[in-house]
């Protein structure tokens, strides 16, 4: 498994994301921590960041849940991991979002627009102009409903286009790196199936410390997945790769279940 880096404000958060467990005690994070060589004064003082912040809120002494906001956020990651979102079949029409009257001045506005686009598989066509194929199960309606709760502005003009000429259409073929995500696709399924065939044999502490990396990695590209049809990604591949991701995940639950059991009654 490659060698991946983890801090402790993204071991808190992924703990939550990972966990069975809605709500963890801080001796269930000092736990984790150990595991990644962690000291429990920047766990603690990372805690105390993400309360701060408004990430995290604590329920009672010594603990925390992730705040309604995070929750929300969080529902998007967990919806991902438990399944790609349907899609129907492609019929060579097009979502597009116009947003050339919205102004670039408010950054915070920008900055929530752009994380909408680019979570619904939105890429720049030209200058003001979002497209991605339209192959959502949502209806249009809901669409525009679930872009504008995930941070694009009410006042957005959101339309389908039918047809392109045929040069947009030799642009928008090369606007996703459609290489890249089949590369993924194989290349973390085989990960995770190795994982799969070896961690029955590894200590506790390694096997669930391993699942939560790579399931930090693996959940990270489902959640950023266009969610292309065919003939842009191998849709099947993709599928094998959810599957595997939410295999990965059922098992990490129960390791780090077993985990917590082990130390909190020793």
């Amino acid at each position: 498994m490659k060698n991946i880096k983890i801090n402790a404000r993204h071991l808190i958060i992924d703990l939550f994301l990972s966990s069975a467990y809605p709500q963890l005690t801080i001796k269930q994070i000092l736990i984790a921590a150990k595991l990644f060589n962690m000291s429990e004064n920047g766990i603690r003082v990372a805690t105390t960041r993400l309360l701060n912040e408004g990430m995290i809120e604590s329920v009672e002494r010594g603990i925390y849940q992730l705040s309604p906001s995070t929750k929300e956020w969080a529902k998007i990651i967990l919806n991902r991991k438990n399944g790609i979102k349907q899609t129907k079949e492609w019929q060579q029409h097009y979502l597009a979002v116009f947003t050339g009257t919205l102004g670039r001045i408010d950054r915070t506005a920008l900055k929530k627009r752009e994380r909408a686009l680019r979570q619904f598989g939105f890429k720049e066509l030209e200058t003001g102009i979002y497209i991605r194929p339209d192959n959502l199960a949502y209806s249009f309606e809901k669409t525009c409903e679930e872009l504008v709760l995930a941070g694009l502005e009410s006042e957005t003009k959101i339309c389908v286009i039918q047809n392109f000429d045929s040069k947009s259409l030799q642009l928008i073929a090369f606007l996703w790196d459609t290489r890249q995500l089949e590369l993924n696709y194989k290349n973390y399924s085989q990960d995770i199936q190795q994982w799969l065939l070896k961690y029955e044999k590894l200590p506790l502490n390694d096997a669930a410390a391993q699942a939560l990396l790579l399931g930090r990695e693996t959940i990270t590209l489902l959640m950023n997945d266009p969610l292309l049809p065919s003939p842009f990604v191998n849709e099947h591949a993709r599928n094998q790769f959810a599957q595997n991701v939410q295999q990965l995940d059922s098992i990490g639950q129960k390791l780090w279940q077993k985990l917590y059991e082990n130390e909190l009654t020793h």
